[in-house]
């Protein structure tokens, strides 16, 4: 990085005045100081950010690919900005950064990193089944925004089916569209949960949840029963994002019916009624697939 008087030769010798004269030669420079109104001590305050702007944008007027960046910060152009009355830089990616930030809109919990490799092209669409849900997975993919919502998915089928491995995908493909997911093991969810009842943490993890723009909740069903999570904590969740509409997408080793005892105490009129209550809402949620087949092994 240059320094100042390297850049304006003999600046120890400058009045201020001259020193900003100097920097509202240049056009940027220029309207972002005028359009932000800023005065005389504001700009000499802010000289090294100004500075540093115009020394990244001449080495990147002459770059030709981020091959061949010479910024500290490689692949990322710097812009001015204001902030709390302060001038401050502000960096995004360059035209020839194309480096892909998808998982930054991943929001995973207790969940393989690993698992978010998986993608569309990968996708095994041996049999009617698979065939069936990779249709709705790219017709909610080409239809879905935040004022066009869309049902997610309730995938079922037996240990090893490839449920998990369906539900990364569509996150994956969502967090590549730029939309905000949150995927979450739901056994581990209820442990945690339950672990931090009467903390903050506890209110904000549901907030998180409630609010998350989609929301997967992978292996529901497969939890210890807790009659306190399922009315005080999922019900309310499920309520939130139906009435809002915002997108959820489960997955189950039970069909929503059978998922109703799962979520039963017992069989007691009064329990199978507040399991049943649960299910219908994950039933407006989504649309329900069922896997009968383990996944295709080439």
């Amino acid at each position: 990085m240059k320094k100042i008087n390297e850049y304006l030769p003999d600046i120890e010798n400058e009045e201020d005045e001259n020193i900003i004269d100097r920097f509202m030669t240049d056009p940027i420079v220029s309207h972002f100081v005028m359009e932000n109104d800023l005065t005389h001590e504001t700009i000499m305050y802010g000289v090294n950010d100004i500075l540093t702007f115009l020394s990244e944008k001449e080495i990147c007027s002459k770059c030709k690919g981020i091959y061949e960046c010479k910024l500290s910060s490689v692949g990322f152009n710097s812009k001015l900005r204001m902030y709390n009355g302060d001038i401050e830089l502000e960096y995004t990616k360059c035209r020839y950064n194309k480096t892909d930030d998808s998982r930054n809109n991943i929001n995973a919990f207790y969940v393989p990193k690993k698992i978010f490799q998986a993608t569309l092209d990968d996708f095994d669409m041996i049999g009617t089944e698979r065939k069936e849900i990779h249709r709705y997975m790219l017709n909610f993919l080409k239809n879905y925004s935040k004022t066009n919502y869309v049902k997610g998915i309730y995938i079922s089928g037996l240990f090893g089916s490839g449920k998990t491995y369906i539900l990364a995908t569509m996150a994956n493909e969502l967090a590549k569209a730029g939309c905000k997911v949150t995927f979450v093991y739901y056994p581990d969810l209820v442990r945690e949960l339950k672990s931090s009842i009467g903390t903050a943490r506890f209110e904000e993890k549901i907030e998180d949840l409630k609010k998350s723009e989609i929301l997967f909740l992978d292996d529901i069903g497969g939890e210890t029963v807790s009659q306190f999570i399922r009315d005080e904590v999922l019900g309310p969740i499920l309520q939130y994002r139906l009435l809002d509409q915002r997108p959820t997408f489960f997955s189950s080793n039970l069909k929503s019916k059978q998922l109703i005892d799962a979520m039963s105490k017992d069989q007691t009129l009064v329990e199978r009624s507040k399991s049943t209550r649960v299910v219908e809402r994950i039933r407006s949620l989504t649309e329900e697939f069922y896997l009968t087949e383990k996944p295709h092994i080439s």
